[in-house]
């Protein structure tokens, strides 16, 4: 009798404290939103399941529409995540190798011969990031053939030799995205749908077009004298297609990280290889110690959009946090739900 008690008591003083620390993420974002710093939404997963969840503010400020747990967002480089993976379960399958050169593929890029798959999936390839074209502003709204991106990385050349430094390249994951496209046949959508998607069994991930479309896909929203108001122009999703192109949901992206580290998306041996971030970057992800626990994650923006997903693979958690309206800056935010969570 006396172990029964104990037990409740010490179950009784586990939700307390589960309760108090979930008041305490809600008084954060509904800070968020009541000083109009923001407007997203964030998701806790732990042990396969969700065990937070929070909505703020608008996915359109105009229609009143509210944010909910299924609004979608613009991922942005987070979408690269999505990319490498689709990339080492082709290697898996033996259809692609490490080592397999660009000239494979695209052999009038610029060292074509030299930059292997490896290269472009650790940033290590030299190549010019085209998301610093002097044009990009301009082009980045329009619908882009894959030779017209192709020319443009012709034209922009290299930074430096394959392999002698690491430097973020968008270039490199939009490539990495036409390549899939090259070996499977299929669009590089239809290739989201059918290698993560399907698997994963996910409702409301996919690749962007031209603009936000329905209700529950959220428009972002910029400031103007001191109000929120309804971004216009929106990059079109051929554009930067594997380096950013996916939506989702905070939800569905930690359904995603934490199929990474339970071996439902590759081995363990190409995840510890996904993982392995001595060079500065890992594959599509970024990695570092966060309160004393090994983290990997990436964050992105694009259109007026933050996503920043990162995932604990020791303690069995993942955390989503999106934004499609922000004057805070979302690691920050991120820091405060940190010291929330594990500070029990």
């Amino acid at each position: 009798m006396k172990k029964i008690t104990l037990l409740f008591l010490f179950s009784f003083c586990t939700l307390i404290a589960q309760t108090e620390k979930y008041d305490q993420l809600d008084a954060i974002f509904k800070t968020l939103e009541t000083t109009g710093n923001g407007m997203g939404g964030i998701s806790i997963y732990q042990d396969g399941k969700e065990v937070y969840q929070n909505a703020f503010g608008y996915a359109n400020i105009e229609k009143k529409i509210k944010s909910t747990a299924t609004t979608k967002y613009r991922i942005g480089s987070v979408t690269k995540m999505y990319t490498s993976t689709i990339i080492i379960q082709l290697i898996e399958e033996g259809k692609l190798e490490l080592d397999t050169p660009l000239s494979t593929f695209f052999p009038k890029l610029p060292n074509a011969t030299m930059i292997t798959v490896k290269n472009l999936l650790k940033h290590q390839s030299g190549l010019f990031n085209i998301t610093e074209d002097d044009n990009f502003a301009t082009w980045m709204f329009q619908p882009q053939s894959r030779i017209k991106m192709l020319d443009r990385m012709v034209k922009n050349g290299v930074i430096f030799e394959p392999g002698t430094d690491t430097s973020y390249c968008n270039t490199n994951y939009i490539l990495l995205g036409y390549i899939a496209e090259e070996i499977t046949g299929k669009s590089f959508y239809d290739i989201v749908q059918h290698m993560i998607v399907a698997p994963l069994q996910l409702k409301r991930t996919y690749v962007g077009t031209d603009r936000p479309k329905g209700d529950q896909e959220a428009v972002s929203h910029q400031r103007v004298e001191n109000q929120w108001e309804v971004v216009s122009e929106y990059t079109e999703m051929s554009a930067p297609g594997g380096a950013g192109a996916i939506v989702s949901t905070p939800l569905e992206v930690n359904k995603f990280t934490n199929a990474l580290y339970t071996d439902k998306l590759m081995s363990q041996a190409f995840y510890q290889q996904m993982t392995d971030v001595s060079t500065g970057m890992g594959m599509g992800l970024g990695g570092m110690p966060i309160m004393g626990m090994q983290a990997y994650g990436m964050s992105g923006q694009i259109d007026g959009f933050k996503s920043l997903a990162i995932f604990f693979p020791e303690q069995k958690i993942s955390m989503t946090l999106v934004s499609n309206a922000y004057e805070s800056s979302l690691q920050e935010i991120m820091m405060q739900v940190l010291q929330v969570f594990f500070k029990n």
